[in-house]
């Protein structure tokens, strides 16, 4: 596997794996087409942002981007195509994800996460902060976790 920056001519691909892996988790195509224009990405994120993908045999198989501030830096998106959960790749990007921020000068980077994946961020060291609530389509109660990854400060 390979982490290579993103071109801005990917946006669609970007944005058509992200539409693909939020399906996985089983969402109403409602509650899918809502959330449509929160996982696009544009050329213009892409040229702006940190943005990342992961590719195997020059297929890009998951991406992340990142929204730098002045100490934090938000996840904006993390995605793996569905048919390579659990192969390391999410792991493999969140890492890279972590050094991107360090060397922006980033101590923490905060994660506005799906329910399905916060025991994934929590197993790499995310702690939760609180929660937004986020019903969908048959579950009314539905939160988002809110969470932090701490990113240790560059070695002297």
């Amino acid at each position: 596997m390979r982490i290579r920056r993103a071109s801005p001519t990917e946006a669609s691909v970007l944005s058509a794996l992200a539409l693909s892996a939020k399906q996985y988790w089983g969402y109403s195509p409602e509650d899918i087409e809502r959330w449509r224009p929160l996982l696009g990405i544009s050329a213009d994120d892409i040229a702006t942002k940190p943005t990342f993908v992961a590719e195997l045999e020059n297929a890009v198989v998951g991406f992340y981007s990142l929204d730098p501030a002045a100490r934090t830096c938000e996840l904006d998106h993390l995605w793996v195509s569905p048919h390579l959960a659990r192969h390391g790749i999410g792991r493999a990007l969140l890492a890279h994800a972590v050094n991107t921020a360090r060397f922006a000068g980033a101590s923490s980077i905060i994660i506005d996460a799906d329910p399905n994946a916060e025991p994934f961020y929590v197993a790499c060291g995310a702690v939760r902060r609180g929660i937004v609530a986020a019903p969908v389509v048959g579950d009314p109660a539905r939160v988002r976790p809110q969470l932090s990854l701490r990113v240790a400060p560059q070695p002297a």
